[in-house]
């Protein structure tokens, strides 16, 4: 039987890529996202894979809402083996530009929602014969950055992955994440693409693709001695400075 994975944010950029990536390695894809037409059409583009795709629409921001899809992955597909938290939400806004309510639901999509959906598999990933955990945090997480919610909420995520060891001390399963620089996805402002490739020593920004092709290395045999890290996919960009300065 080929691993289960659940992917949020399946419909977005990332997701995309990411469903696409564990698809062709023959993954049993459980596609997780908000938007279940644009969930719906990403299943449509990679339901012929050798493992199949399970569209599950739910919204992560309702606790509830996240203790019923547990339950239903369980009656439909079975036990989770690989948990990749992928979906997010960036408000534009600098500190005066963000109300609490702003405040809230960026944390509840980037931090709430990983926290809850490895509570409600944790079972599965502590007994799989080797269960994976990987968070989608941002380089955000550790430079300076002019969106202050967002980047709160990813050093957050950077930090409950470290975090997360205890709870899987002892088992075959690895919590890691990855830090994505700027990706031609709809969450990037990509007219100032330019801007940002000129301060990229690789002398271009980073694909969807190939975070998708780091979270893939993570989740395999190859990575199982990496745990408790948060790995930077960003073409050098922060090694020497931050896409954020003036």
């Amino acid at each position: 039987m080929s691993p289960i994975t659940l992917i949020t944010g399946a419909a977005g950029g990332l997701g995309q890529a990411v469903v696409a990536r564990f698809a062709d390695i023959g993954h049993t894809i459980v596609a997780v996202d908000l938007n279940s037409d644009a969930l719906a059409a990403c299943a449509d583009r990679h339901r012929a894979g050798p493992g199949g795709i399970h569209v599950m629409p739910a919204d992560l921001t309702d606790p509830g809402a996240i203790v019923d899809l547990g339950d239903r992955v369980h009656r439909e597909v079975g036990a989770v083996d690989n948990l990749l938290n992928i979906a997010g939400y960036l408000h534009r806004g600098a500190m005066a530009d963000t109300d609490v309510d702003t405040w809230g639901r960026t944390l509840d999509v980037n931090v709430t929602a990983p926290f809850l959906l490895t509570k409600a598999f944790r079972d599965d990933l502590r007994t799989t014969p080797r269960g994976r955990i990987v968070n989608c945090s941002s380089i955000s997480a550790t430079v300076g950055y002019p969106l202050p919610a967002y980047a709160a909420s990813k050093a957050a995520l950077s930090s409950l992955t470290r975090s997360l060891l205890f709870d899987f001390w002892g088992t075959n399963t690895t919590v890691n994440a990855v830090a994505p620089g700027a990706m031609r996805t709809p969450m990037v402002d990509i007219a100032n693409e330019d801007k940002m490739v000129a301060k990229t020593p690789a002398g271009r920004i980073v694909t969807p693709e190939d975070v998708a092709a780091t979270i893939a290395f993570l989740a395999s045999d190859d990575a199982r001695g990496i745990n408790g890290t948060t790995v930077t996919i960003d073409g050098g960009a922060t090694a020497i400075f931050s896409y954020a300065q003036p």
